[in-house]
């Protein structure tokens, strides 16, 4: 029989898959073995199939299986930006090895793995060498195959890992269901970055929104991380760290700073769920095979982590899932979920921008391996002489608003197809009752720019503009100063009573409140019910009110 090779392999790494590549592997290696199954979950933008492909022994194909075989349920997305496509490569290889040799023998007693290779087909499928063309002057691009890659964006224009709250494009509809359905215990994601001249092989990280709530989950998170890490340092030579960049460019000693903790981007949403997730980030100044390599080898060590260690995996998140549910059941005001992090600005004409600032805890610092100041300051890669700099680590962000749990929110009814996405259990009133609540009074609303979408989609084969070149955004967001006021009133039929004593409490949150940095009302998704000087159209239970006994 044939090897089964990816398009990368039988090129000899001078080509990536296209979505007909990636579907062929899929079903050859199903053909083969009995250990994958193919899965449909969707469609892309432009109509192609989104598939995963699921990976474990004893039949274990379903979420239902992998509860009752009680296995760790490991999820992995690659190819979300379709120029960074190391991830979609490794993961097909690795899921051939894995099933067709030794290599998972003692991994799938213990996981069920559920692996998207391409999420984003259609942006995979705009192939061309002038995407992600390399930059360093502006450090951006990457060295890419000779064939090149696809785009950062779908074929409609959207950036899937800044569309988690607002879920506008098909494809993120449709994990999001994925990720419902199987609710993993740790979902990777992968990536390639460029940015700031250093010398590690890969940077990695984890969800940052509410840390405090999340403090017992995020310890694990990262101690998981720094083990993996370790791990594939000694058993495959690849040097790793925290994904970040330096605080003033081009000073290694000016400090480390991560991304927002915007749940927009899929690693922060995930958090808010109280799941385990991975943000893996090769580094796209090292050539294309080395990325392949190192994303094989964090994603088998990642597996291998999950396996050795599945109670831990499965108690933390079982916990955290109990203490999300329990924040709604009885509220704590204490308790506080923050839901804005962004610090208000204003642009030379005046316009409302945002800036979203990381913060480095005293005595939290990076040792980040580098090169000489000289290659730094000139962007040259790789530098002349390794060299580590130790460096205060951006990596703690504090809320600029914060609001306690309440039992439950009234939404109006068109936020129910919304709120479904999301996977956010709610009733419909039956009759109009009456509540007492508090209530949000809307002073002031403007808009800022989101550049979230792209303005122009190239066709297949033509390049996209690089961000270097600040392509015009066409997305906007609404943004509100409200005040906050008590009202006893009464609610008609078909409002939504979302209550927050479920698995997804804490996201519901961040996404009814009006001055949420990432909800449904900075989306513009309520835009027609808002108007300056009323009520806002959601409201906080603070308990049911009861008509008053009649005097015997």
């Amino acid at each position: 029989m044939n090897p089964l090779l990816t398009r990368a392999e039988a090129s000899n790494y001078t080509q990536t898959s296209l979505h007909a590549d990636v579907l062929a592997f899929v079903d050859a290696l199903c053909e083969r073995t009995k250990l994958a199954r193919r899965v449909d979950f969707g469609r892309s933008g432009e109509g192609q199939p989104l598939v995963a492909l699921v990976v474990s022994d004893r039949g274990c194909f379903t979420p239902e299986q992998a509860r009752k075989q009680k296995k760790v349920v490991v999820m992995v997305e690659a190819n979300i930006h379709a120029g960074e496509v190391e991830g979609k490569e490794a993961l097909l290889a690795l899921a051939r090895d894995l099933t067709l040799t030794k290599l998972g023998q003692t991994l799938l007693d213990k996981l069920c793995l559920v692996l998207v290779p391409n999420f984003n087909p259609d942006g995979n499928d705009r192939i061309s060498p002038h995407n992600r063309k390399l930059n360093l002057k502006d450090l951006e691009g990457q060295v890419n195959p000779e064939g090149g890659v696809g785009t950062r964006y779908t074929g409609e224009g959207w950036n899937l890992n800044r569309d988690s709250t607002k879920q506008e494009a098909p494809e993120t509809r449709a994990m999001a269901a994925l990720h419902q359905t199987w609710w993993p215990h740790v979902f990777i994601d992968c990536h390639t970055t460029d940015g700031s001249i250093h010398a590690f092989d890969l940077t990695f990280d984890t969800s940052h929104s509410n840390e405090p709530l999340f403090s017992e989950l995020r310890a694990y998170n990262r101690a998981l991380l720094e083990r993996v890490a370790k791990a594939v340092q000694t058993r495959h030579g690849f040097d790793s760290f925290w994904y970040g960049n330096y605080k003033d460019e081009g000073d290694p000693r000016s400090g480390w700073h991560t991304y927002p903790a915007l749940p927009r981007f899929g690693s922060h949403y995930r958090g808010l769920l109280g799941r385990l997730d991975v943000l893996l980030e090769t580094y796209s100044y090292i050539d294309f095979p080395r990325r392949c390599a190192v994303m094989r080898a964090w994603l088998l060590e990642l597996f291998r982590d999950a396996a050795r260690h599945a109670g831990a995996y499965r108690d933390i998140t079982d916990e955290t899932q109990d203490a999300i549910i329990e924040r709604g059941t009885t509220p704590d005001v204490q308790a506080l979920v923050g839901i804005n992090y962004g610090v208000a600005t204003r642009d030379a004409r005046g316009a409302l921008a945002f800036e979203y600032p990381a913060y480095a805890l005293p005595g939290d610092t990076a040792n980040v391996l580098a090169y000489d100041e000289a290659s730094i300051t000139a962007r040259r890669y790789p530098g002349k002489r390794k060299k580590t700099y130790k460096m205060p680590h951006h990596r703690t962000f504090v809320p600029t608003q914060s609001v306690s749990t309440p039992e439950a929110y009234l939404a109006p009814p068109a936020l129910a197809e919304r709120l479904a996405g999301h996977g956010i259990q709610f009733e419909r009133l039956t009759k109009s009752r009456s509540f007492t609540v508090d209530s949000y009074r809307v002073a002031r609303r403007e808009e800022t720019f989101s550049p979230d979408v792209a303005a122009n989609v190239p066709p297949p084969g033509e390049a996209e503009v690089p961000l270097s070149q600040k392509p015009k955004p066409v997305r906007f967001e609404t943004v509100l100063t409200v005040a906050p006021e008590r009202t006893t009133r009464e609610f008609p039929a078909e409002t939504l009573y979302v209550p927050t004593a479920q698995r997804a409490g804490t996201l519901a949150v961040y996404l009814l409140e009006p001055h949420s940095d990432d909800g449904f009302c900075r989306w513009q998704f309520l835009d027609d019910a808002i108007t300056v000087g009323e009520l806002y159209p959601v409201h906080r239970v603070v308990s049911p009110a009861t008509a008053p006994k009649k005097a015997e």
